[in-house]
C-alpha cells in the first residue's frame, strides 16, 4: 500500500461519518499556541508513507520527552494573528500591545526550543535548532514594556521629563482651582466645592447666574441648566500646557513605537520562520498529549494487511470494548454479522477513524504491534442519509454514495460498507451486495462490510478473497459482548433480542415456524459450521489454559531442582570449610614436628611431609575454586520464581521476605518483618509457596491493617512539603490505592522550579506498580498537576 504515488485526500465526507473533526478539535484543545491550533486545521491527512512515519515517529519522540520526567517550561502563546498580515508592510505601525504579544511569543518560543533541546531527541532537535533566535528582539520590546504590558516610561529619559513636567502642572492647576472654591469671596458662586473634567481640561462647576462674575471660557453646561463648566483664565494657560506636554508624550511614544517597528519589519522572515517553527512543535506536543491520555501506541507500517489488537475508539472514553480485526492478506473483503447493537457500525468506525489518525501522523489506541497500510482515501456508506432536500431515499442515498465510492477508490483504498444491500428488496439487494463485492475483490482493495443477509454468509463461504466473521452475542444473558470472532458468520438474534424487549411468545412461536420452513439446506450447513468454529474456539482456549498449567508445573519443577542445587552447594561448603579447618591445624602440628625433626636431622621425612601438606592445600584449594565456578553458573541462570509478590529467603540472614519491586539492574526491593532493603538476585532465594493452607485466589502479599485505613484519596496536594516527605506521600498512596482496588489517582505538586515534579516523576518512571502517568490537561492543572494510572 506504501508503494503507491501519492495523491490528495479527497473524501471530506467519509471524514465527517468518522467525525474526524472531534479527534482535530481534541488536538486543538492541547496545544499551547493559535499558530500550533490553526497549523492542525490546515494540516490534511497524508497519502506519502514516508511523511506519515516521519510525523508519528517526531509525535512518538516528544512524547518520550514527556515522559521522561523533565520539568516542561510554562508557556505564554498569545494570539498574533492579526500582527501577521503586518509583517512585511513598510512604514507599518504596530501597537504597544501588538509588540508586547509579540515579545512573550518569542520568549515562549525560546523556552520550548530550550526543552526540547534539553530532551537531548535525535529527531526534535533540528525543529529546536531551526527556530531562530529572536533574543535581542524581545530584549529591545522588554525594554519599553514591562511584563504587565505598560510602558516603561521610567526606564525612558524623555518619557519619564514629560511626565514628570504633566504632574507638576496638574498639581498647579488644581492648587489653583481650589483656592477659587475656597475663596471666601467666591464662595457663594459654586454649585459644587470640587473640581470638575470637561475634555481634558480642569473647570468649575459655578452658578449659571454668576458666570459672568469671573472671567473665563465656558466648556459646557447642565442639563437643567443650573450649573455652568467654566475654565477661569488664570488656569487656561496652565491647562493648554498640560495639553502641550500630553501631545509631546504622545508624539515621542509614537517614536519610539515607529522605532521598533521598523526593527520588526526587518525581522519578518525570522518572526515568520519562528511562528512556523512554534507550531509545528505545538502540534507535536498535542498530539503527544493526546497519545498519552489515550494510552495510544504507534503503529507498524504494513504493505496490505491491516491489524488492529485491542483497538478502542477514542471518543467513546470508558464505556469502549477493545476489539481485535484483521483484514487483508488472504482475504480482501471481510463480511461482519451480527445482532442490532452488537457493536457492527462502531466497529467499522473505529477501523476508519484509526486508519485516518494513523495517517494524520498520530498514535492510535491500540496494541503497539498492530499493523497499519498508507491508503490513497477512506471511503464509506455507514448510517441512514435520507434527504429530503433532495428527494432521496434511503435506499436511493445509499446508492449515490456507493456509486461516488465505486468511482473514487483505488486498489490501496480503504472500503468501508454498513448494512450493505438494507433498504430495498432482500433478494435484489443481496445481488447488489454481492456484485459490489466481487467489483472491490477484482480491484484489490480493502473491504468491510456489515450487513444481516444470511444469503452472504454463504457467500464469505464460497468466494475466494472473501472471511466471514461474527459479533458475538451472549445467549445466556441475550446482550452482546462487542467481541469480533473471525471465520464463522453471525446471526441476528432477532427473536431472543424479540422475547427480551416483552414480544408474546405465541407471535414469537409463529416467527420461528416461518423461519424454519424458510431455511434451506445451506443455512444449515453454515450453522453446523458456525457451532464447529466455536467449539474449536474453546477448544484452543482450553489448550492454552493446559499448556499454561504445564508451563507453571515445569517452572516448580526447576525451583525445586534449583533447591537442590542450592543444598548441594551449601553442604559442599561445609565439607571445605571443615577440611580448611583441619589444614590449618595440620600446619601448626607441621611446624612443630618440623623443629623436632631438625633437631633429629631427618630432611628426607622433613620434605614429605611437607609436600603432603602442600599436596592437600593444593586440593582444597581446587574444590574451592570448582564450587564458585558452580555457584556462578546457578546464581546466572534465570531467577526462578522471582516475580512481585513471591516469598524469598534473603542468603546470609536468613530472613524471609516478600518481592515488592523490581529495582534497577539484577536487584529487588524486598520488605520483611523488620527491615526493607534492596538485594541482587543472586542473594534471594524463591521459596515455594504453600498450596495445602491457602487458596488458590490467596494472594501472595498480604497487606497490613495499617495500610487498609484510611482510604485513598483521589487526588493528593503535595504542595509546599519537602521531596522527601513528598515522596513518602506518594509511596503510601500507592499502597492504598492498590489495597483498595483504585486504578488512577491525581498528584498536585504545582510548578515553582521544578523540583518537586522532577523528584516524582522519577519515582513514578521506576515504580512497577505505574502504568503511566502524565500531566493533565491545561483547565485541569497543566504541568503543575500529574495523573497517575497504576
Amino acid at each position: 500500500m506504501s508503494k503507491h504515488s501519492p495523491k490528495p485526500f479527497l473524501d471530506p465526507h467519509t471524514l465527517n461519518l468518522l467525525d474526524f473533526s472531534s479527534i482535530r478539535r481534541a488536538l486543538q484543545e492541547r496545544c499551547f499556541s493559535e499558530a500550533g491550533r490553526q497549523a492542525l486545521e490546515d494540516q490534511t491527512i497524508s497519502t506519502d508513507s514516508v511523511e506519515v512515519e516521519e510525523r508519528k515517529a517526531e509525535a512518538v519522540a516528544f512524547r518520550r520527552m514527556l515522559e521522561s520526567g523533565k520539568p516542561f517550561p510554562d508557556l505564554d502563546f498569545p494570539d498574533i494573528r492579526s500582527l501577521e498580515p503586518k509583517l512585511f508592510k513598510r512604514g507599518v505601525l504596530f501597537e504597544l500591545e501588538e509588540l508586547f504579544a509579540l515579545g512573550r511569543f518569542i520568549v515562549s518560543g525560546r523556552r520550548l526550543a530550550k526543552a526540547v533541546e534539553a530532551s537531548a531527541e535525535e529527531l526534535l532537535l533540528p525543529l529546536a535548532a531551526a527556530m531562530p533566535d529572536a533574543k535581542a528582539l524581545s530584549k529591545e520590546i522588554f525594554s519599553i514594556v514591562d511584563r504587565e504590558g505598560n510602558l516603561r516610561e521610567n526606564h525612558i529619559p524623555v518619557l519619564k521629563e514629560i511626565r514628570s513636567r504633566i504632574r507638576t502642572l496638574e498639581r498647579e492647576v488644581d492648587k489653583t482651582a481650589r483656592t477659587y472654591l475656597h475663596d471666601p469671596t467666591y464662595q457663594s458662586l459654586w454649585q459644587a466645592n470640587q473640581p470638575a473634567e470637561k475634555n481634558g481640561r480642569i473647570v468649575l462647576p459655578i452658578k449659571s447666574n454668576f458666570k459672568g462674575r469671573i472671567p473665563g471660557i465656558v466648556h459646557d453646561v447642565s442639563a437643567s441648566g443650573s450649573t455652568v463648566y467654566l475654565e477661569p483664565a488664570e488656569i487656561v494657560a496652565k491647562n493648554n500646557a498640560i495639553v502641550e506636554e500630553q501631545n509631546r508624550y504622545r508624539r515621542e511614544v509614537h517614536r519610539i513605537l515607529r522605532e521598533l517597528s521598523t526593527k520588526v519589519v526587518a525581522q519578518s522572515a525570522e518572526i515568520q520562520d519562528l511562528f512556523e517553527s512554534v507550531a509545528r512543535l505545538d502540534t507535536l506536543q498535542a498530539r503527544a498529549r493526546f497519545a498519552i491520555h489515550h494510552r495510544c501506541a504507534p503503529t507498524v507500517l504494513s504493505d496490505r494487511v491491516l491489524k488492529l489488537y485491542e483497538a478502542r475508539h477514542p471518543l467513546l472514553g470508558q464505556i469502549c470494548v477493545p476489539i481485535s480485526v484483521i483484514l487483508g492478506g488472504e482475504y480482501r473483503v471481510l463480511i461482519v454479522t451480527g445482532p442490532n447493537t452488537g457493536g457492527k457500525t462502531v466497529t467499522l468506525k473505529t477501523i476508519g477513524l484509526l486508519a485516518a489518525m494513523n495517517q494524520f501522523g498520530m498514535e492510535i489506541p491500540a496494541r503497539e504491534d498492530s499493523t497499519l497500510p498508507v491508503f490513497d482515501t477512506i471511503l464509506a456508506d455507514i448510517g441512514d442519509e435520507q434527504s429530503i432536500e433532495q428527494s432521496l431515499s434511503t435506499f436511493s442515498a445509499h446508492i449515490v454514495n456507493i456509486s461516488r465510492i465505486i468511482r473514487s477508490s483505488t486498489s490501496a483504498s480503504l472500503v468501508l460498507f454498513d448494512e450493505l444491500g438494507a433498504g430495498t428488496d432482500p433478494e435484489e439487494g443481496v445481488a447488489i451486495a454481492m456484485g459490489l463485492l466481487d467489483h472491490f475483490i477484482e480491484k484489490g482493495c480493502l473491504c468491510m462490510a456489515t450487513t444481516h443477509h444470511g444469503i452472504l454468509k454463504n457467500y464469505g463461504y464460497s468466494r475466494e478473497g472473501v472471511e466471514n466473521a461474527a459479533m458475538e452475542f451472549d445467549v445466556q444473558n441475550l446482550r452482546p459482548t462487542f467481541r469480533i470472532i473471525l471465520g464463522v458468520p453471525g446471526e441476528s438474534h432477532a427473536l431472543e433480542i424479540a422475547r427480551r424487549t416483552g414480544i408474546p411468545g405465541e407471535i414469537l412461536e409463529s416467527a420461528g415456524q416461518y423461519l424454519r420452513e424458510e431455511r434451506g439446506d445451506v443455512a444449515e450447513l453454515i450453522n453446523r459450521l458456525s457451532e464447529r468454529q466455536r467449539k474449536l474456539l474453546v477448544t484452543e482456549e482450553q489448550q492454552q489454559s493446559r499448556e499454561a498449567e504445564l508451563r507453571e508445573k515445569t517452572r516448580r519443577t526447576d525451583l525445586k531442582e534449583l533447591h537442590l542445587r542450592q543444598k548441594e552447594l551449601e553442604l559442599r561448603e561445609q565439607g571445605i570449610a571443615e577440611l580448611k579447618r583441619f589444614l590449618k591445624d595440620s600446619r601448626s602440628r607441621f611446624e612443630g614436628l618440623v623443629a623436632e625433626l631438625q633437631s633429629a636431622g631427618d630432611r628426607q621425612e622433613r620434605k614429605q611431609a611437607g609436600a603432603f601438606l602442600n599436596e592437600l592445600a593444593e586440593h582444597v584449594q581446587k574444590q574451592e575454586q570448582a564450587l564458585e565456578e558452580e555457584r556462578a553458573e546457578l546464581y546466572q541462570a534465570p531467577q526462578l520464581g522471582l516475580q512481585l509478590g513471591a516469598e524469598v529467603l534473603i542468603r546470609g540472614t536468613g530472613k524471609r521476605g516478600i518481592l515488592v519491586k523490581r529495582a534497577k539492574g539484577d536487584r529487588w526491593i524486598v520488605v520483611t518483618d523488620t527491615l526493607r532493603g534492596t538485594f541482587p538476585a543472586g542473594d534471594l532465594q524463591p521459596l515455594e509457596r504453600d498450596t495445602k493452607d491457602a487458596g488458590a485466589d490467596e494472594p501472595l502479599l498480604s497487606v497490613s491493617e495499617e495500610l487498609q485505613s484510611p482510604p485513598p484519596a483521589f487526588q493528593i496536594d503535595l504542595r509546599g512539603l519537602r521531596l522527601e516527605d513528598a515522596l513518602k506521600q506518594v509511596e503510601l498512596q500507592i499502597d492504598r490505592a492498590l489495597v483498595s482496588g483504585m486504578s488512577e489517582f491525581s498528584i498536585v505538586h504545582g510548578m515553582g522550579e521544578g523540583i518537586l515534579q522532577r523528584g516524582i516523576h522519577e519515582y513514578l518512571k521506576h515504580s512497577s506498580h505505574v502504568k503511566e502517568y502524565f500531566f493533565s490537561t491545561p483547565e485541569q492543572g497543566g504541568f503543575g498537576r500529574t495523573v497517575v494510572r497504576l
